[in-house]
């Protein structure tokens, strides 16, 4: 447990106190607590803040302390849908602050968790996120802090295919998923220079297809849509062919939309083109940063609607989070219109 606060009516602070929160130290004096550590460039100068690393120390600095611990979401390559508390914390990839041997406790600890490299999520469910707090026992606070290196991306939604002549619509593109869940009250996000956290942005919608019937029946499928940016990125839909039966030329089948990027949004195909007398029509574009995703363009048959985004930061109902201080404005959140924590999306999984 965190150690009590100062003052009246508490009694004065005892050794034994300061020995629970932060494990017995050798030798045994106040002094033996001063300590300066780095864990993946985060310096934490003293075990706990206001404890100092050097020069007086005394009892007085201790109250209303807590151990740190640092769950490590930053060795290794990258990783997709991890769950901070489940995948990390119960697997001991922690890192006490402590000059010492100390066990780990979750229960009145600060708990960070460190962010340096990238994180991946699943496609066409938005509320699956690439990396989740997870659910702590009554930890002292939550920071999740984002490193330089720190690239948390929902994934990109696929787009449509396009429609077969008139015998289909235009198929609907995916939905992209989420990148950071928030899943325990009052956890704080601190990100820095070089930082991303991005939503997957949905896929286009496929192309209408296309007939002409004044003089043959001509068909022509629609282009499929384009992927939505995220990581992994959406995938172009396939294009549309003309109705079964009816003449099936090249130049009758739609294009298939473009892959997406990470960053960048793969564009619509374009629709078949039956001897210059029927037209299926071009895929929609997928989404990103700059567009939202695009439905793909009715003709004879529909075209289909395109995926919806995905949140850069999802939370469970009845969870709020903040902003903490520090260059934010040198980090990215995508889409670029998010900008209050109140209006963070509900529903994490």
């Amino acid at each position: 447990m965190t150690i009590k606060a100062s003052g009246t009516p508490n009694p004065p602070l005892s050794f034994s106190e300061i020995e629970a929160e932060f494990g017995a130290q050798s030798p045994r004096s106040l002094g033996s607590y001063r300590h300066t550590q780095t864990v993946n460039g985060l310096t934490f100068n003293g075990i706990d803040s206001g404890i100092p690393s050097s020069g007086e120390i005394k009892f007085s600095d201790f109250y209303g302390k807590s151990l740190n611990i640092v769950v490590d979401c930053f060795s290794g390559s990258t990783e997709s849908r991890i769950n901070a508390k489940n995948n990390k914390w119960n697997n001991n990839d922690i890192v006490i602050i402590n000059p010492s041997t100390v066990s780990k406790k979750e229960e009145g600890t600060k708990i960070t968790i460190r962010v340096n490299k990238k994180f991946g999520s699943d496609k066409s469910n938005q509320q699956h996120c690439a990396l989740r707090t997870g659910t702590w026992n009554n930890p002292a606070q939550i920071i999740v802090d984002l490193g330089s290196s720190a690239e948390i991306y929902g994934a990109g939604g696929d787009g449509g295919r396009g429609a077969n002549g008139t015998s289909t619509n235009g198929f609907d593109g995916s939905d992209g998923s989420s990148g950071l869940g928030i899943e325990h009250q009052g956890t704080v996000i601190n990100y820095r220079s070089g930082s991303l956290i991005s939503a997957g942005f949905g896929g286009g919608g496929g192309g209408g297809g296309g007939r002409e019937t004044s003089k043959n029946d001509r068909r022509a499928g629609g282009g499929g849509g384009g992927g939505g940016a995220g990581f992994p990125f959406g995938n172009g839909g396939i294009g549309g062919t003309p109705q079964e039966g009816t003449r099936q030329a090249n130049e009758d089948v739609g294009s298939p939309g473009t892959n997406a990027t990470e960053n960048t949004a793969g564009t619509g195909g374009a629709g078949g083109d039956n001897d210059d007398q029927a037209f299926g029509q071009k895929g929609g574009d997928g989404g990103d940063n700059e567009q939202n995703p695009a439905a793909g363009p009715s003709d004879d048959s529909p075209g289909g609607a395109a995926g919806a985004n995905g949140a850069a930061i999802r939370v469970t109902s009845g969870v709020s989070f903040t902003f903490g201080t520090g260059p934010k404005d040198d980090g990215e959140i995508r889409p670029s219109s998010f900008t209050n924590p109140a209006n963070a999306a509900i529903g994490v999984a």
